[in-house]
Order: C-alpha cells, then sequence, then structure tokens
C-alpha cells in the first residue's frame, strides 16, 4: 500500500476542491493508497466527505512567522510519524516550507516529492524584482522535487521561460465529476450574476464592483459568495441589486448555480481556477478575464465572454451587452466542452500515474 500526504498551508476556494477530488482513487484501487492530509486547522471543515481521522492539523492566524513555523514544525512531525511514500504539495507556500523541511528529514525520511503550484508566484503582477527572487527560489527547489505538477498549459510554458526544466513538469487540467443535472433557465428578468470566491485583488473582485456599480440595468442582480483570506482583501461596499453571502456548503453552490443566469470571473491570475469548472459542468455560462489560464477553458462567443484582465470598463460593457438566450447558448456548449475535456476522472488517473511512477 502507498500511502500519501497532502499538504497545504491554506486550502479556501480551489485547492480544496483538487484535494478532495484527487482524493479518490482510480478504478476502485482504493485499497492500493492511504492518504493522509495536514492542513490549518480552522479550514479543516473544508475536506468534507473525508474522514477526520485522516486530517493533521496545524493552528493558523494568518500569513505570519508564527503560523509558517508552526506548520514547518507540524509537518516534520507528520513526516516522520506517518512516513509517507508521496508528500504532495500544494500552492506555493507548502511548496517553499515543504520542501524544506522535507529536506532537512532526508537523513531520517525521503518521500517522493510532488509539488502543485496552483499558479507560481512568479506569474503574479509583481515587480520584476520580486519576480526574479520567486523564480530563483522555483529553479533551486525544483532540483529537490520529483514531479511538479501544472495545470494549465500556460503555467507550464511561462514556467519554463522563468528556468524550472520542463522534463520536471507535468501537464494535469483540474477537472471535475459529471453533473447529471443540468441548469434550470427561467424568464426573461432579472438576469442573475454570480461571483464565487476570494474578496482580493488576485481574483479581480474590485474588478467586478467597480464595472457593475458602471452598468445601468435594473434587470441586473448580482449575488456574491466568499470572504476575506489574505491580507489584501476587497471592501465589500453595499450597492444596490447585490447581495453579499459569506462562505456556504458545496450544496448551496450548487443551488446557486442552477439559479444564475452567468458566472463571473475577473481574476488577475490563476492556476486553473475549479468555480468556473463547477459552474461550466452545469450549463453555466462564464464571463472571465483573459488572464493567465482562463482562455484555455473559458471560449470567447463559444462558452462564455472574454474580456481583458483588470479592465472593469470592458467589463462594464459586456454586463451592458448581455440577454439570456445568448447566455443560455453559451452555456450549454460550455458544458459540453467541460464534460469532453476536463473530467475528474481524467484529472485522478493522470495524478496517480505520477504518485506510481519512478522517482526523478
Amino acid at each position: 500500500m502507498k500511502k500519501i500526504l497532502h499538504v497545504a498551508e491554506t486550502i479556501k476556494g480551489g485547492v480544496a476542491t483538487v484535494i478532495r477530488t484527487i482524493s479518490t482513487s482510480p478504478e476502485d484501487q482504493d485499497a492500493n493508497y492511504q492518504l493522509v492530509y495536514l492542513v490549518p486547522l480552522d479550514q479543516k471543515k473544508e475536506l468534507h466527505g473525508i474522514d477526520a481521522r485522516q486530517i493533521r492539523t496545524f493552528e493558523r492566524s494568518g500569513r505570519n512567522v508564527r503560523s509558517l513555523l508552526g506548520f514547518a514544525w507540524q509537518l516534520a512531525r507528520v513526516v516522520l510519524k506517518e512516513k509517507p511514500d508521496v508528500v504532495h504539495l500544494h500552492s506555493t507556500f507548502s511548496g517553499v516550507i515543504g520542501r524544506c523541511v522535507c529536506v532537512l528529514l532526508k537523513p531520517w525520511r525521503s518521500p517522493k516529492i510532488i509539488y502543485c503550484p496552483h499558479a507560481f508566484s512568479f506569474l503574479m503582477e509583481s515587480s520584476p524584482t520580486k519576480q526574479k527572487i520567486y523564480s530563483l527560489i522555483e529553479r533551486v527547489l525544483q532540483k529537490v522535487t520529483d514531479t511538479i505538477i501544472c495545470v494549465s498549459q500556460y503555467e507550464l510554458d511561462k514556467a519554463a521561460a522563468f528556468g524550472i526544466e520542463r522534463k520536471r513538469m507535468k501537464l494535469i487540467y483540474n477537472g471535475i465529476h459529471h453533473k447529471d443535472e443540468a441548469r434550470k433557465t427561467e424568464g426573461a428578468e432579472p438576469i442573475h450574476l454570480l461571483y464565487v470566491g476570494r474578496f482580493d485583488y488576485q481574483k479581480g473582485f474590485d474588478v467586478l464592483l467597480k464595472a457593475y456599480a458602471k452598468v445601468q440595468r435594473s434587470d441586473l442582480k448580482l449575488t456574491v459568495v466568499g470572504s476575506a483570506v489574505n491580507e489584501d482583501s476587497v471592501d465589500c461596499p453595499p450597492m444596490a441589486g447585490v447581495e453579499y453571502l459569506s462562505w456556504v456548503t458545496p450544496a448551496e453552490v450548487q443551488a446557486l448555480y442552477q439559479k444564475a443566469d452567468a458566472l463571473i470571473v475577473p481574476s488577475r491570475w490563476e492556476g486553473f481556477a475549479m468555480v468556473p469548472l463547477e459552474g461550466m459542468a452545469l450549463g453555466l455560462p462564464v464571463i472571465a478575464s483573459d488572464c493567465t489560464s482562463l482562455p484555455e477553458l473559458v471560449s470567447h462567443g463559444v462558452s462564455g465572454y472574454v474580456f481583458p484582465a483588470g479592465d472593469h470598463q470592458a467589463l462594464a460593457e459586456r454586463l451592458m451587452k448581455i440577454q439570456k438566450p445568448a447566455l443560455n447558448a453559451l452555456g450549454i456548449e460550455g458544458r459540453r466542452i467541460v464534460r469532453e475535456r476536463f473530467s475528474a476522472a481524467l484529472m485522478i488517473r493522470q495524478t496517480y500515474d505520477v504518485y506510481s511512477a519512478p522517482s526523478y
């Protein structure tokens, strides 16, 4: 039996969805794998459906020195106690700290190290100096990494341009389970818009608020689902036609997808977002920015609409034009695309193939 340890410094949003998805082994091979998880205590509930006896936790009060040191200490303890064959690190902070911890533990334990950045730090909007520092860290740590999983072709190509060796990288698109049910379309008015995600700069939440404020349409309603997770959170001002909801259960999110007419994804950068996949699987059209990987999922005029990242005026102009019949047609095509190209079964099989491959 092969033991897999999933490690995440924070799992709010899409990372939790990815971990839950790949917690199902391919083709009923559960007897061949044992899964263990290390996640923040206050985010443990994000791993709903997973046996609590498999979950290890650490105290997280934010992205500060105390929390990061506590994460590193607990990871070292878990690796020594659980003796995993594979350590799968999710996101940048887990990737940096986790690989350093694994290097220090090498005299005692030497698991295979799999790293999925879910968007490299050097792909974020930042100064050239910061990008050079981030890419240097990644270039150094790649030497102790067996496989780096990239979730989009954009991410893989950009990482290669920054000096990450292609032979260490593997493209595995995020996938989603097939949905038998389809979105229920209703009458002409109003048009229900939906945003699901963090209230921060990366997710472009400020772009959505500025665009919506410019649109003078009484038939548009916007539901905002999420919360602030990082320090660069955006305020949520009261606006006519806007309803704010905190993080809700997956079942409640599914119900919101079912009722919405369009999903707004205004991100400035992404690894490969799960939210548009979830919506499209139910036939929900997506209005997305053209950042990083999103054009690999959302095709303009085919499965949704695309606007320039960070351009609230362009988003406002698009929202002024949308109509329900066209949105419904886009949603139907988007559902077909997800079913054919972005299945959970394919994602699971490719991930477990990486676990089973010989060490680099």
